[in-house]
This record gives C-alpha cells, sequence and structure tokens, in this order.
C-alpha cells in the first residue's frame, strides 16, 4: 500500500534515508535537508515549492515491503522533479520493484493534479537509470559535475592573471575592433539571453525542458527556483545596441556551496568566451571570502570545455542523466448549442384566411417537441427540431373543424 507520509512514518525515513540516491544534485549540494524535515513541514503555506512524501508499507511481501520517495513542485510551474528514492538499490533491503511502484504512483498523483512533466537527476549507472526507464522516463542529457575545491578558489587568481575583468575591455571596444567583453546581465539582455539557448541547445533538450511545449514558458536560462544568492554574467562582441550575447554564466552562491552553469555560443570556435565568464565569475566568488566548493555541469553537448574547466583548477566530481517523464492531461473543450424551439400548439394563431404557423424562435432553456438533429459545422455543434410537416397538417386539419363547427 502507498500512502502520503504521516508523523508514524518518521522513524521509516531516517532509517531508510541513510544511503538512498539524491536524485537532484543541485539542490543536494547547494541546499541540504533532512527528508524527516521536508517532509514534516510540507504543509507550511509559506513554502512556494511544496514537497510530497509517499510511503510504500506491505506486509508479508518478500521483495518490496518498504520504501519512500519525495517529489517537490517547482514554484509557478507545472512541472515536479523527484528529490529522493529510498532505499538505494545496491542495499540489503532494496530492490527496483520499490522503486517502480513509488515511481508509478506519482505518475498516477501528477496526473490527476495537471502536472506537465516529472524530472529527475540520476546518477549514471545502468540499473538506475533503467529502473526509471521501466516506468516510462526517458534520458534527453548527460552531464558531468566538475568540483573546484575551496583552496584552489584562492589560488586561481595568479594562475589565470590575464583572465579580463569586468569592462576592462571598454577601450579596445572604443576603437570599433569586435572584442569579447564581460558584464552583469540586464532586464533589457531576455530577449537575446533566449536567442543564445536556442541557438546553443538542441532542439531535443528544449522540448524535454518544456520551452518548446508551453505557450510562454521561460527558458533555464532566465528560470531559476532552488534559491540562494543569484547572479548572471554575459559576454557578447560589439557594443551597445548592436551587441550580440555569445555566452551567459549563472553563479548561485549558497551557505555550502557555489552551482556555476554556463551556456556559451557553440558557433565559437575559441574559447575566449567561456574563459572571461569563468574569469570573472571565480573573481566575484573570491571576493565573497567564503570557503566553499564550486560546482559546474557540463552536458554531453558542450564539448570542449573540459580542458578548460582542468585549467582553472576543476575536477570531474560525478556524472549524472537527466530524465523526464511527460505526462498526459486531461483537456475539456467546450462547445457553442443553438437550439431551434417550436412554441407549444396553444399558441397557434387562427383567423379569417387560415392559421398562422407556430413561430420558431432560438432558445436554449425552452423544451422542444420532437427529437434533435445534430448538424456539425466546424468546431460547433447546431441543433434542430425535428418536427414533421405530416403533425403540422394534422394540427391544421384539426383547427379547420373547428372552425367549421363554430360556423354551424
Amino acid at each position: 500500500m502507498i500512502r502520503p507520509f504521516q508523523p508514524g512514518d518518521t522513524f521509516l525515513l531516517q532509517r531508510l534515508q541513510r544511503q538512498a540516491p539524491k536524485l537532484n544534485v543541485a539542490q543536494a549540494l547547494l541546499q541540504p535537508r533532512s527528508p524527516v524535515w521536508a517532509a514534516l513541514t510540507a504543509g507550511n503555506p509559506l513554502h512556494q515549492a511544496k514537497v510530497a512524501t509517499y510511503v510504500l508499507h506491505q506486509n508479508g511481501h518478500g521483495l518490496a515491503r518498504s520504501g519512500f520517495v519525495q517529489a517537490q513542485r517547482r514554484p509557478g510551474r507545472s512541472d515536479v522533479d523527484i528529490l529522493m528514492l529510498a532505499p538505494a538499490l545496491d542495499t540489503r533491503t532494496g530492490h527496483p520493484a520499490i522503486w517502480e511502484k513509488l515511481l508509478a504512483h506519482c505518475i498516477v498523483e501528477g496526473t490527476q493534479e495537471s502536472t506537465a512533466r516529472i524530472y529527475a537527476d540520476v546518477p549514471d549507472q545502468p540499473l538506475l537509470v533503467n529502473t526509471f526507464a521501466h516506468v516510462g522516463f526517458g534520458v534527453y542529457a548527460r552531464q558531468s559535475i566538475w568540483r573546484l575545491a575551496p583552496n584552489e578558489v584562492a589560488n586561481y587568481a595568479t594562475q589565470h592573471a590575464s583572465i579580463p575583468a569586468l569592462h576592462a575591455a571598454a577601450a579596445q571596444r572604443a576603437t570599433g575592433a569586435p572584442t569579447t567583453h564581460v558584464r552583469m546581465a540586464q532586464r533589457s539582455d531576455e530577449w537575446e539571453l533566449q536567442r543564445l539557448y536556442a541557438r546553443v541547445t538542441p532542439r531535443a533538450v528544449q522540448r524535454a525542458e518544456g520551452v518548446l511545449v508551453d505557450a510562454g514558458s521561460r527558458p533555464p536560462i532566465l528560470d531559476w527556483w532552488l534559491g540562494g544568492d543569484v547572479q548572471t554574467f554575459v559576454s557578447g562582441d560589439g557594443a551597445g545596441a548592436a551587441e550580440a550575447l555569445n555566452g551567459c554564466l549563472r553563479v548561485v552562491s549558497t551557505r555550502t556551496g557555489v552551482w556555476m552553469q554556463l551556456w556559451a555560443d557553440a558557433h565559437r570556435t575559441d574559447a575566449d568566451a567561456a574563459k572571461a565568464l569563468l574569469g570573472n565569475a571565480l573573481r566575484f566568488v573570491q571576493n565573497q571570502r567564503r570557503r566553499r566548493p564550486i560546482y559546474i555541469p557540463v552536458r554531453d553537448y558542450q564539448g570542449g570545455l573540459g580542458p578548460l574547466l582542468s585549467d582553472f583548477g576543476f575536477a570531474p566530481f560525478a556524472d549524472h542523466a537527466k530524465m523526464v517523464k511527460h505526462l498526459l492531461q486531461r483537456v475539456v473543450e467546450t462547445e457553442n448549442v443553438r437550439q431551434l424551439v417550436v412554441e407549444p400548439a396553444s399558441e397557434i394563431v387562427v383567423t379569417a384566411g387560415g392559421y398562422s404557423p407556430p413561430p420558431i424562435r432560438t432558445d436554449s432553456v425552452r423544451g422542444m417537441g420532437g427529437p434533435l438533429l445534430r448538424h456539425r459545422t466546424g468546431s460547433a455543434h447546431t441543433h434542430t427540431a425535428a418536427t414533421s410537416s405530416t403533425a403540422l397538417r394534422a394540427q391544421g386539419q384539426d383547427v379547420e373543424q373547428d372552425e367549421a363547427a363554430y360556423r354551424r
């Protein structure tokens, strides 16, 4: 049986969380928290990112007896992230059947709550990836997490003194020669950032991230919902209104770490933009004077960044597979219905020249004297009353007989 978390499940979560893999690596590194605390505070109305916890508990089942899953809805979005699944598959009590049952329950709940997509950041291991694939998840990108140790942050300035600082290339730009320069992003850069995202991101990834599916959705380059101190650096060629952005680097700082995400122009043959962005971002982090590790994900379509990160002192940390499950959504369509209604026979008017037929009017409430005939025109349905001509002739004969009797 799978049910929502109850306070009596606290000890079960405490026991199972110890070796459970983190399925949202950015949140696990930047804002680590206990799954028990997340489950107990899920009812706080001040938290926009709601966390749902479901517990599996079965008696007398040898393979899948107990486990739990935690999922979090993104604020203002119809997307959900899987945060944790337990127990881990490599433990004595772990089994893929536990994960598949819990994930299937999340899919059913998400469909009922009009969820568009469920995401998972899964460690790139065959058993874990295949378990998600069995319930309909698909890999849309693979990424390697690179890490810069805190002691390396303090040493990079002397090793890379040639990296241009913010606005250091202003004098060169004044000469009219194209050059790469770095500055802080502004609100007016949103359109150029969307164009940059569309250039450097494959269409399959854009579709998986909802950009090509949801009308009006903001791409990830403009949307960050995990919290922290967010700063965005951009690099471009030219100056003023003619400037075209060729790179963007987001820096998210928290108490436990720094997360950087890079979007670089894939059409450039050199690494000047990425090098300038990383240099200025590292200077920014160093000025905060807090010893924290720095993480940066590199996706499989961002080739060429590995050697550059190695020059800055980064080292590979973990490999993950970005997976998504698209959910079917129920769509309710309305139809404009018009009914032609025949007035009752009591409203027939008798004159010296004969009788007047009953008036026909448009009405959507009154009943009708015959079955409806439906005619489809476009997307709307038009209903008409099927009153036979034989019935009208019969009514006319009755009226003539009544009139002859009156004259006698």
